[in-house]
């Protein structure tokens, strides 16, 4: 048993991808100025300018070396909309209602002016950052896959436990588009019964892709290898919660992803919610693709919470 050293997978924290737009935009408010220069034929303002680089520099900076938690970037990017817009919204007014402030008096009109050249660059790389959605990192770092046909996946819902007319379709429907020739080739979804929460969690449903011809164990048939997946599923889901105790005393909380790295492929574990427990199960049975197939269940886990009207964890 071992868990994926989270180094190896090829995906770049939003912290520094956010860093790297934020100061490259430094460039924007240098242009600013030599604009400035040239259309109001007055010298670069190199004290204006130099303010800028060194508030967003540091800005960047920090983003880089403490990465914070995706929790606190919502907060965050909240709390500086707020900002720029009450800021933006002030800068407007005084133009517009008390511009004599304005006339004669430099430094009012450099701060006002900074305040909102600011707020503008920050604006702009926080565009840049959501112009590509968060949750396609993965898919763009990784190399690209190949669907696999539909007459080669199998869809095997448990009677009573799945039911179509709610939230399991579109669970079963995501895991499912998943699957890959290369990468992820078995994923199942259990979950306790809607009437008790408590007792143990369940297989809803299992879709894998046995049926192809080049992952077809000689000895076994596809329904064979299906059914015996189905049973170790249920095992990993038990061994996370015989672990969970055995952690407590390091207090780092539950465990919520575990990777079996075996001779082919690897086993994973995935925890989907906590209250109710939901639980992924997936397989690769690729060596040479274990971290990237880690990858793509880091961005599966995240499509199924937001089906489940979760929050990215």
């Amino acid at each position: 048993m071992s868990t994926a050293d989270p180094t190896a997978v090829p995906k770049i924290a939003w912290s520094q991808r956010m860093a790297g737009i934020l100061a490259s935009s430094i460039a924007l408010p240098l242009i600013f100025e030599i604009l400035l220069a040239l259309l109001g034929d007055e010298p670069f303002n190199f004290g204006r300018a130099g303010v800028t680089v060194v508030v967003v520099g540091i800005a960047a900076g920090g983003l880089y070396l403490f990465r914070p938690g995706w929790l606190n970037m919502q907060r965050a990017r909240a709390t500086f909309l707020v900002l720029a817009g009450l800021g933006t919204a002030l800068h407007g007014f005084l133009v517009t209602a008390a511009f004599d402030l304005f006339e004669n008096k430099d430094l009012v009109q450099d701060v006002v002016g900074m305040t909102t050249l600011l707020l503008g660059v920050t604006v702009f790389a926080i565009g840049c950052f959501y112009f590509r959605v968060e949750d396609v990192q993965e898919v763009i770092e990784n190399p690209s896959t190949t669907r696999v046909p539909v007459e080669e996946i199998a869809v095997s819902p448990v009677t009573g436990v799945y039911q179509a007319d709610s939230s399991d379709r579109a669970l079963l429907e995501a895991c499912r588009d998943a699957l890959s020739v290369e990468r992820l080739h078995y994923i199942a979804l259990y979950e306790p019964p809607d009437t008790d929460p408590a007792a143990p969690a369940q297989r809803v449903f299992s879709v894998d892709t046995f049926e192809q011809a080049r992952y077809r164990v000689r000895q076994l048939s596809a329904h064979q290898r299906r059914e015996f997946y189905h049973a170790q599923g249920e095992r990993v889901v038990e061994l996370r919660h015989s672990l969970d105790p055995q952690l407590a005393h390091l207090h780092t909380g539950p465990l919520v992803r575990l990777v079996l790295d075996v001779e082919q492929g690897a086993i994973y574990y995935y925890e989907i919610s906590r209250n109710p427990s939901r639980h992924l199960v997936a397989v690769t049975l690729d060596q040479d693709h274990v971290y990237t197939t880690d990858a793509e269940l880091d961005m599966l886990k995240g499509k199924l919470r937001r089906e489940l009207g979760l929050p990215r964890a």
